[in-house]
């Protein structure tokens, strides 16, 4: 969440946070079905309180999220139990989404879970296999689902036969609550209503906890089912003061499920109403732009220009990536091809995981799977605070991993985090590992990243009441912006501080920026932004060392010192921070601390393009543009320029305009040449826009007359279409400057 440090004169509008909507819109075709068992009326032992009524309360939660068939039975003895599963293995078989709930008595044997119709009489241990239905019989009526087959338990009471019946073998052991699982089918997830060798409470009113919270969230409109368990067990943790922890068992793949079809995209300012730019600047058209530029997808595109049609910018780069998949389906090239060409030697785990997920049968996919597995924590490294090591756990450091977090680790910066991913990585994880709190801190970020304020802030700060100095530092940006209430930079400070002292370098970084900018009413201190900056750099935390070059580089608090400036740039470009590597760029570009070198400074700028910096692809357009380093050639200058764009470099559309407009490079189009210019101007270039009211002779008659037609299209200029820039032309230019 830090500020880029500009180099001057080229302003950079960086994408980020990710796509529900896209995903979320396949639900409504979807089968989802349900059956939910209730017992409570047992003939040999005690009776239940809460059953039937727990029944009727899912009943009530699947219909209303729109389930196809919701069946409720009650009371069952065996035979009818067995007919109620074989039945529902029928109406499971093809749904998208298959569910079993069960409230009532269930027992553990030699590791096994068995399910307890009501006329059981369990005199001996030999009776339990042939009057008891074992949970491997309940998974079994789930086979025939295909996204998710979901088994949800409430039966984890005390056994009432645990101390009447006759054990005829000793080595039988028959413990409190439920064994855990380990479900060996695919997409198979099994919900206890309290972990393995503990027991469940009925609770005080109609409902037991599991079922209350159930009814809560397990259904709550656009929530992933991973994270909605994941909210169950924190409420009934807190509803029952710790005596009861639910858990999930099973895994799921990467894409996110809803239960409750019905769409929900929330973004939350600080008043309350809902904004379409994020406290950190961030559009929704550049969220989303950011999580399908890199792929040839024609379907998404049109979905993107039918969600953000209104945004011009990301408008004109949408129809433009549409024009070149035209092109290319007239030629031999495949869409993965394209979408590779963008991303081989990328550093971005999000994008190649995106690459694998959308061209599962490319050539590529073996190297985009060689390059995410250098991104993730080093084998052998162990990534969890409580010792649980999972392929989900390392999927979600993958995809929302705090940068620099651990030895080796380059991390996600926030802006890069792609949250459909990443949400369902980490809510998995959290689920297999709730009391891991730097996984709770990385789901915290995918919600972050996804504008699910209320449910980062949840997250974060369950984290920080954890101990995790990272969430601690997270939720105090939302002080600090004011991003879900009002702003509070004296509460975010001490939050900084005390994390800081702490010893985490994020939080020395963030106490750091904060003295550097004069933030907020913190005094401007360049001495104490150094101490802390300091801190966190002797701590390999790159963003730091970055800064600290800065610093040198600047002279300010301290004389400048480009030996030492570059110094600093170099350690963090090796820790993998790419304004680093760009900022070495610069300085052999211009001889800082170094003779200038034009080859030094274009293999800089390469290495910061590789993980996705728009600064840096512009500068190589610009290198091949004006022959620095390398022949000049406008067509290299034109995709490398393309490629800025579509990072959202304002600049690089600028210069596109004018290689359209000249015809280099590739053929004179005026009008082309004019969408890139109006889109330079509204993404912010202060140099096209003074380009264009006060040189109007770099620009040819057709483009003078096309940007005429453009404002007068927009509704921002009505006079003739003559190329003659006068007031009224430049006063239009200037209202489309206002309008972004």
């Amino acid at each position: 969440m830090f500020k880029r440090h500009f180099h001057g004169w080229l302003p950079i509008f960086v994408l980020a946070l990710s796509i529900v909507a896209f995903q979320a819109g396949s639900a409504a075709a979807a089968k989802r079905v349900a059956l939910l068992i209730g017992n409570e009326k047992y003939e040999a032992t005690s009776q239940l309180n809460n059953p039937a009524n727990d029944v009727e309360l899912m009943k009530a939660s699947f219909e209303d999220a729109g389930f196809d068939t919701v069946t409720a039975v009650h009371d069952l003895d065996r035979a009818s139990m067995v007919r109620a599963l074989r039945d529902f293995e029928d109406t499971a078989t093809g749904a998208d989404v298959a569910i079993i709930y069960y409230s009532g008595h269930g027992m553990e044997m030699n590791g096994q879970n068995f399910l307890l119709p009501v006329d059981v009489n369990l005199k001996t241990d030999k009776d339990v296999e042939d009057e008891a239905i074992p949970l491997d019989r309940v998974q079994r009526s789930l086979e025939g689902a295909t996204r998710l087959k979901l088994v949800i338990l409430d039966a984890c009471r005390n056994n009432p036969f645990e101390q009447s019946m006759t054990r005829s073998i000793s080595t039988r052991a028959v413990s409190r609550g439920l064994a855990r699982v380990e479900p060996e089918s695919a997409d198979l997830l099994v919900a206890f209503a309290s972990k393995a060798g503990t027991v469940a409470m009925d609770g005080e009113g109609k409902n037991s906890p599991f079922a209350t919270a159930l009814s809560k969230y397990l259904t709550e409109p656009g929530v992933d089912v991973r994270i909605a368990l994941g909210k169950v067990r924190d409420e009934v943790v807190t509803s029952t003061n710790r005596g009861q922890e639910p858990f999930v068992y099973g895994s799921l793949g990467g894409a996110q499920i809803f239960l409750n079809i019905k769409e929900v995209n929330i973004n939350v300012t600080n008043n309350g109403n809902t904004q379409e730019v994020s406290p950190n600047g961030q559009s929704a058209a550049a969220a989303d732009w950011q999580n399908i530029r890199d792929l040839a997808d024609k379907d998404l595109i049109e979905v993107f220009l039918a969600k953000h049609g209104s945004d011009p910018v990301y408008k004109m780069l949408a129809e433009k990536k549409l024009k070149l998949l035209e092109e290319a389906a007239q030629t031999t090239v495949t869409p993965d091809e394209i979408a590779w060409e963008a991303l081989k030697l990328s550093t971005d785990g999000a994008a190649l995981t995106r690459f694998v997920e959308r061209y599962p049968d490319s050539k590529h996919r073996a190297e985009a799977e060689t390059q995410i597995a250098a991104l993730e924590p080093k084998k052998g490294l162990n990534i969890s605070q409580t010792g649980k090591d999972t392929q989900a756990s390392r999927d979600c450091y993958l995809l929302a991993g705090e940068p620099q977090s651990m030895p080796g680790f380059l991390g996600v910066n926030f802006l890069k985090i792609d949250s459909a991913r990443a949400l369902t990585a980490c809510a998995q994880a959290v689920n297999e590992n709730p009391d891991d709190m730097m996984l709770v801190n990385m789901l915290g970020r995918a919600q972050d990243a996804g504008r699910n304020y209320v449910e980062a802030r949840r997250n974060y700060q369950k984290a920080a009441d954890g101990g995790n100095m990272y969430g601690l530092t997270n939720l105090a940006w939302f002080s600090i912006y004011g991003t879900d209430g009002p702003v509070d930079v004296d509460k975010g400070k001490q939050m900084f501080e005390h994390a800081a002292n702490n010893g985490n370098s994020y939080a020395q970084a963030s106490l750091g920026w904060l003295y550097r900018e004069g933030y907020g009413g913190v005094p401007q201190d360049f001495a104490e932004s150094l101490k802390w900056y300091q801190l966190s750099a002797n701590q390999g935390y790159a963003n730091a060392m970055a800064t600290l070059g800065w610093f040198y580089r600047e002279g300010n608090g301290i004389p400048k010192d480009f030996d030492q400036s570059l110094s600093w740039y170099q350690k963090a470009a090796e820790g993998g921070d790419a304004n680093a590597m760009s900022s070495l760029g610069w300085a052999y570009q211009n001889g800082l601390g170094t003779a200038q070198d034009y080859t030094q400074a274009k293999a800089w700028y390469e290495k910061a393009a590789n993980v996705g910096d728009a600064y840096s692809m512009a500068l190589l357009g610009w290198f091949y543009d004006d022959g620095k380093a390398v022949p000049q050639d406008y067509a290299q200058a034109r995709n490398w320029y393309e490629m800025a764009s579509n990072a959202g470099s304002a600049y690089a559309m600028g210069n596109l305009s004018r290689l359209y407009d000249w015809g280099l490079g590739t053929r004179a189009d005026p009008k082309e040449a004019v969408r890139w210019a109006a889109a330079s101007v509204e993404g912010g270039d202060p140099a096209k826009l003074q380009e264009l009211k006060t040189s109007p002779d770099n620009f040819t008659p057709a483009f003078r007359k096309e940007i005429q037609a453009l404002l007068r299209d927009r509704g921002y200029y009505s006079g003739p279409l003559d190329g003659d820039f006068g007031a009224a032309t430049q006063n239009a230019i200037d209202r489309l400057a206002k309008k972004s």
